[in-house]
């Protein structure tokens, strides 16, 4: 297709936006630097002169001066916003479960320990960029079951139906040099994943060429059918885009965006380039706070015609000066040391952080910012200091879980399909397990309240003692609780020795005495 723009212009400006919080993320001087200075020179004309000036007021859009070092420094909170956010949602395995005996073990191992670390991935990528991709993908040569691969935002094309995402195109540039670009794209559609690959310029997508022609796609040349089609054996979409949070504000009136999530840098962009100035201002305050002496010609030491002059620092002893008479020796060496303002900027930054961290929706304790209050706080004190934390987390849960039931299906699908494994495949049921953990204390002494009170089953109690047990765990650990209960239970005794009068001996069948302790309690014979 020459002539096609690509990337597609509808999405410049949410490219041109997840540039910047890609810039956030990585946390580096030098990316913020082209984010905010040079990289608007890369935008349409139109809209040049105005962004250049907006993103000109900024810390990270202002240009070092000639002759001084670069100085600015970088506070990687919005990294750890990220990490925080992953950590939240995928800290602890998900809670998946199907009908089947053969399906649900096969399912666990599917989702193994690699498994969790893509999710992790992909689950910082989401809240970085406002959105994440994930795809399942499948090579019989590498691994006997399929797996599932994050893919970022900003490398994606989505198509929508009525809000849901009905295809989706990755595209990978293989070679670039000075006038042209080799792309992959990789098409995902109801039953097809579509490879083909382009050559063209920064701007243009090109000419399609034969995957044979590149060593990096000829492997595909023996899979695809139809010319550029590989049949997934299902008719579901075998990718699916997981927004971080939504409505987007930035991109509701945008048709092309407008299902696209926010970042969790949204609207704190301002805060946190404040915290950086601040921060790097507080290094600047040490670097002119330094001790320095100001000394006159007098005491320099000449180093020769046409060498200069020195002065010794380190020196323990000079020979004395030879003054005018009259002339004010405290001016020959003079101490210079400014003030450096500590505190004055530990508490601004610590006022940008907390106004960052709460504006990314997160609590101040989740970031390790505690209040006085006591030093061993149960479940509930912490679930209510982690309040605005936990409300976010469940947010993101409920568009992470329909995704990832929809994703784990699919593997099932194509492990069945692929694979020749025995399964049924079915969409799981998707848990996600409490982030606070609760306190044992507590937790027994409300199960034994309650149990007292006749108000809960043994069922109740183990599921209440372990979330993150299956129906069948916890149904297995019932039964050896009654089994437990019935070997331990006292056997009945006959009613004629019941009712034996305290501190007799017990009688034996011939009517002699039995030798033994009468005092034992009769029930704990």
């Amino acid at each position: 297709m020459m002539g096609t723009a690509w990337p597609p212009p509808e999405l410049a400006d949410v490219f041109a936006q997840q540039d910047i919080w890609s810039a956030w993320y990585a946390g580096t001087p030098e990316g913020l630097t082209d984010a905010y200075l040079n990289a608007p020179n890369d935008r349409p004309a139109a809209r040049r002169k105005g962004l250049l000036a907006r993103l000109g007021r900024w810390f990270w859009g202002q240009p070092t001066p000639m002759g001084e070092r670069p100085s600015k420094l970088h506070v990687p909170l919005a990294g750890a916003i990220a990490a925080v956010s992953a950590n939240l949602l995928f800290g602890a395995p998900l809670n998946l479960t199907v009908d089947d005996a053969a399906t649900q073990e096969r399912l666990d191992q599917l989702a193994d320990d690699t498994t969790y670390a893509v999710l992790r991935e992909a689950a910082e990528m989401s809240a970085a960029l406002g959105g994440v991709y994930l795809r399942v993908v499948w090579d019989q040569s590498i691994q006997d079951k399929p797996w599932l691969v994050a893919a970022s935002p900003d490398i994606a094309v989505p198509e929508w139906k009525w809000g849901r995402l009905s295809a989706v195109t990755f595209w990978n540039v293989i070679r670039e040099d000075a006038n042209t670009v080799v792309r992959q794209l990789e098409r995902h559609e109801p039953g097809w994943i579509r490879h083909s690959v382009w050559i063209g310029s920064a701007n243009e997508l090109g000419v399609q060429m034969a995957l044979t022609d590149f060593p990096e796609t000829a492997g595909l040349a023996d899979l695809v059918i139809d010319g550029d089609g590989i049949p997934t054996g299902t008719p579901k979409l075998t990718a699916q885009y997981i927004p971080n949070l939504k409505p987007n504000k930035l991109w509701r009136h945008l048709p092309a965006a407008a299902n696209l999530g926010r970042s969790d840098f949204s609207g704190v962009e301002a805060l946190m380039d404040a915290l950086d100035e601040a921060y790097s201002d507080w290094m600047r305050d040490l670097r002119t706070g330094k001790a320095r002496l100001l000394v006159g010609t007098e005491v320099l030491e000449n180093l020769g015609k046409g060498q200069g002059a020195h002065f010794d620092i380190d020196r323990e002893l000079f020979a004395p000066l030879n003054l005018e008479p009259g002339e004010d020796k405290g001016s020959v060496i003079e101490q210079v040391q400014f003030n450096i303002r500590t505190e004055e900027h530990r508490a601004l930054c610590a006022d940008l952080a907390e106004r960052i961290i709460l504006g990314a929706g997160y609590s101040l304790q989740t970031f390790g910012v505690t209040s006085e209050g006591s030093g061993n706080p149960t479940a509930t004190e912490i679930a209510a200091r982690e309040r605005q934390s936990l409300t976010t987390r469940a947010n993101k849960t409920s568009y992470w879980r329909p995704a990832l039931a929809h994703l784990f299906g699919v593997l099932l699908e194509i492990d069945r399909t692929v694979f020749r494994s025995q399964v049924v495949p079915q969409i799981p049921d998707v848990e996600f397990p409490d982030v606070v953990t609760p306190d044992p204390g507590e937790t027994a002494r409300q199960l034994n309240d309650l149990n007292t009170a006749g108000a809960i089953s043994t069922y109740e109690k183990v599921r209440r003692l372990n979330p993150d047990w299956r129906d069948e765990q916890v149904l297995e650990e019932v039964a050896r609780i009654k089994a437990d209960q019935a070997e331990a239970k006292p056997q009945p005794t006959h009613p004629a020795r019941a009712q034996e009068p305290a501190g007799q001996p017990e009688k034996s069948p011939e009517g002699s005495q039995v030798n033994e302790d009468v005092s034992e309690p009769l029930v704990a014979r």
